[in-house]
């Protein structure tokens, strides 16, 4: 019996750690010109929700024929979300300096609002990564998703902000976090919210193998 080396579960753990750390460095480096986040957020989830399957591949390749394709949705996409959360991040300042009750509650509206954006925007580059589809049509999907699958949608959310305020709760944990973020930060993140994303999505894979049996079946 001959034993390999490569089919041991530490083995497959680190290769997936070394994956992970080569795609975090590639998405920070993709991300530098700001305007590109879009194109680098869909490419990493494009190779993220396919390791979740174990179906990753090459991920240097994969990684930039994703942001290639969709680098023109996904940067209009990105520019749309950018303006709305300026929008939003400078309502809730100006709510801050309105009497109390009513600061407290427009401060509220705007949390709200920014919770749905954060939720639409992690869809949205989620769906691009994985389906083909109008900008419009993606984004009232991620609208119709964080509302239909708000558990999934809650726990995403938490994982995402979670991690930058664990990262900025002071000094120390700061200290720790950066050369984490440089390092497995953002592809950690992205692989954590691609299993949930996995569950999510079953409802639109499940509506396309049904349509695929119709069409099957008119066929014949």
């Amino acid at each position: 019996m001959r034993f390999d080396i490569t089919d041991n579960v530490i083995v497959r753990a680190l290769s997936k750690i070394c994956d992970m750390v080569c795609l975090n460095v590639l998405w920070l480096i993709c991300s530098i010109p700001i305007v590109t986040i879009g194109a680098s957020t869909t490419a990493l989830y494009t190779i993220m929700l396919k390791m979740v399957k174990n179906e990753e591949g090459y991920i240097f390749r994969g990684f930039f024929k994703a942001f290639k394709e969709n680098f023109k949705q996904s940067t209009i996409i990105w520019i749309i979300v950018l303006v709305l959360g300026v929008v939003c991040w400078v309502d809730f300042r100006l709510a801050g300096v309105m009497p109390a009750t009513a600061g407290f509650l427009m401060r509220s509206v705007f949390l709200l609002i920014a919770f749905i954006l954060l939720s639409v925007t992690i869809y949205a580059f989620a769906l691009t990564a994985r389906y083909e589809n109008s900008i419009r049509a993606t984004f009232r999907n991620a609208l119709i998703l964080t509302v239909a699958k708000l558990p999934y949608t809650l726990l995403m959310v938490i994982v995402t902000v979670g991690a930058v305020i664990a990262s900025l709760w002071n000094s120390v944990t700061l200290m720790f976090a950066i050369p984490l973020w440089f390092l497995i930060g953002g592809s950690l993140i992205a692989w954590i919210n691609s299993f949930l994303l996995r569950r999510v999505f079953l409802v639109f894979d499940d509506g396309e193998a049904d349509n695929d049996e119709n069409s099957g079946g008119d066929r014949e």
